[in-house]
């Protein structure tokens, strides 16, 4: 597996400030790369803010509950493992499902095979590298085009900022003009 560098701006939709981000890992995993030991916490960004905001909102409604959610821009991860890469999927034993991470309709009684070898991946990668884990890059379901990151705390930023969804203006404004996301008109 070979990791490469990203430098580059990424973007979250957050519920919380950065600042005040906490780590503990879930009892179960909730979402693609959540990790079924429930050892650490991984967290999601996208290359794009569009696409942060489209795998946010999959349904391109944001309601006025969505104000006070950080839109947070981190700026240049360490390298990371790009799963977009075939030499890391053949390195893994690993097909292009894996950056979906979804069955279309999971086998019934059976959940879905491939969420669960993108969540086991997760600790498998964090046992390789020795409890610091690089982040993991995938494409994103919404936008083919964008990426998105898996990251855990041991990712190191060189800079971190937010600020309230709600005064994200310009990012607003292309959402309901070339997106088709209903956003609540008062924040424009």
């Amino acid at each position: 597996m070979r990791l490469t560098a990203t430098s580059q701006t990424w973007w979250r939709l957050d519920a919380d400030p950065h600042e005040t981000w906490t780590w503990d890992g879930f009892t179960a995993p909730r979402h693609r790369f959540d990790p079924p030991s429930g050892r650490f916490r991984v967290r999601y960004a996208a290359n794009d803010p569009v696409a942060a905001a489209r795998e946010r909102f999959p349904s391109r409604r944001i309601g006025p509950n969505a104000a006070t959610l950080q839109l947070v821009q981190l700026h240049g991860p360490p390298s990371a493992l790009h799963l977009t890469h075939q030499i890391n999927l053949d390195a893994l034993g690993l097909d292009d499902r894996v950056n979906t991470g979804r069955l279309d309709h999971p086998l019934p009684g059976g959940g879905d095979p491939l969420l669960a070898v993108s969540q086991q991946l997760s600790d498998a990668v964090y046992d390789w590298w020795d409890h610091s884990p690089p982040p993991l890059i995938y494409r994103t379901r919404s936008t083919p085009a964008a990426r998105s990151m898996a990251f855990s705390q041991t990712c190191t930023w060189h800079q971190v900022r937010s600020r309230q969804l709600r005064d994200a203006t310009a990012l607003l404004v292309e959402l309901v003009a070339f997106h088709g996301f209903d956003v609540p008109t008062a924040w424009l």
